[in-house]
Order: structure tokens, then C-alpha cells, then sequence
């Protein structure tokens, strides 16, 4: 008897810091390891516009264009998930939270959130 075939999804999560080369370094990685979605936290400076990044390989789910993005998910254009964005789960999250469910082939859905979790000014409220 075969072994029933498991669903795959490959997903992977970085912070990049406010966007720049790092996000396009982040995307190549998730290009060579064949990643579906990319879960980004930080994105973009807060001069950057959202239509200033790209890649071809991804299709970007930003949030709100008038608020300064918090959270993408980039979803492979070559995936065989279908991605559906719950927007009503995030709405009234300021662009900090994204949600959407994944079904992969032959698999379940699944629902996987984006989360920034960071307030801004947190950084000096931490103990030394």
C-alpha cells in the first residue's frame, strides 16, 4: 500500500529592517529554496512607496496603501497554493497584522497570520 501524499507548503518569515536590499536579498533566498509565501515584517522605509518594490517571481499582498506598512506576505507566482487574504480578521491593525489562508495542494486550509508585534518606541523601554 502507498503512503498517502502530505500537502507541502514552504513558508518563510524575516524582518528586514525598514525594506532596502535586505528584502531583496530575502526574496532570492525564498526563490532558491522554493518558498510559496514569504512573510515579511518592516518592509519599507517610511519614505519608500509601496510600488517601489518588486520582484518578479512574487505577487505582494501590502495592506492599506494610505498607512505605513508594517507587515507583506509575498506569495510565489510559481506556488500551487491558492492564498486568499482575510482582511476582515487584520481590519483596524494600522497595516500590523495580515492574515490569510493557504490551501496547498491536496491539503487543508490553513490560516497563518503576519504579526508585527514591535510598538513603536518599544526599543527604549527594554532593560539594559
Amino acid at each position: 500500500m502507498a503512503a498517502p501524499q502530505v500537502a507541502k507548503l514552504v513558508a518563510l518569515q524575516h524582518n528586514c529592517a525598514r525594506g532596502g536590499q535586505v528584502l531583496e536579498a530575502v526574496l532570492e533566498t525564498a526563490v532558491r529554496r522554493g518558498a510559496d509565501l514569504v512573510l515579511i515584517q518592516e518592509p519599507r522605509g517610511a519614505k519608500e512607496k509601496d510600488s517601489t518594490r518588486s520582484h518578479p517571481s512574487f505577487n505582494f499582498i501590502r495592506g492599506e496603501e494610505s498607512a505605513l506598512a508594517k507587515c507583506w506576505m509575498a506569495v510565489n507566482r510559481a506556488s500551487k497554493c491558492q492564498v486568499t487574504e482575510l482582511k476582515t480578521l487584520a481590519a483596524g491593525t494600522a497595516n500590523h497584522v495580515q492574515v490569510v489562508e493557504v490551501t496547498p495542494p491536496r491539503g487543508e486550509a490553513i490560516i497563518i497570520a503576519n504579526i508585527y508585534d514591535r510598538h513603536e518606541g518599544s526599543e527604549n523601554n527594554r532593560p539594559a
